[in-house]
């Protein structure tokens, strides 16, 4: 096994457990406390990068292991729900250094545009690690994703040789 190979092992560990237990937060407040499209489009993006990382296990799987193939439908998962999570990943990634370069006086300009009760749930000393927090996601999702389309290239790269092997 190569460094990148383990790189996408290792995050593809950590995706699976970030996403799981933020797609299990979602759905459990979109069950409890009703929808709105915000939540709904929130649950299906980071649901899709835990499908991702569900697939990208047996992705794995398969490559170090190649008598036991992957589903037909696998592939084209990977791909939409890849596309799906990069697309997440990139607004993770600007939600995070939007965060992180808005000036202290913004923000208090911005917390005092508040409602009263909000203000004070709001904690100025939170925001800059919820931006950091949002950019190391954002990292992590997007390398595990171009990890995980480079390494499905080479397994069907694989496999349409070995087809063309059983074929001569």
């Amino acid at each position: 096994m190569d460094f990148r190979f383990k790189l996408y092992r290792v995050t593809t560990a950590i995706v699976l457990m970030i996403s799981g237990i933020f797609t299990f937060m979602l759905l459990s407040s979109v069950l409890f406390l009703g929808t709105n499209f915000g939540s709904i489009v929130s649950l299906l993006s980071m649901g899709a990068c835990f499908i991702h990382s569900v697939l990208s296990l047996y992705l794995q799987r398969s490559l170090l292991l190649p008598e036991i193939p992957l589903k037909e439908s696998t592939p084209g998962g990977m791909r939409f729900m890849g596309t799906v999570g990069l697309i997440f990943s990139i607004l993770l990634i600007l939600s995070g250094l939007t965060i992180l370069l808005v000036t202290p006086e913004q923000m208090k300009a911005e917390i005092d545009n508040l409602p009263a009760d909000q203000q004070a749930a709001v904690k100025q000393t939170l925001v800059a690690p919820i931006g950091v927090f949002l950019l190391v996601m954002g990292s992590l999702f997007t390398l595990n994703i171009v990890l995980s389309f480079r390494y499905l290239r080479q397994w069907l790269q694989l496999q349409s040789g070995r087809n063309e092997e059983k074929e001569e």
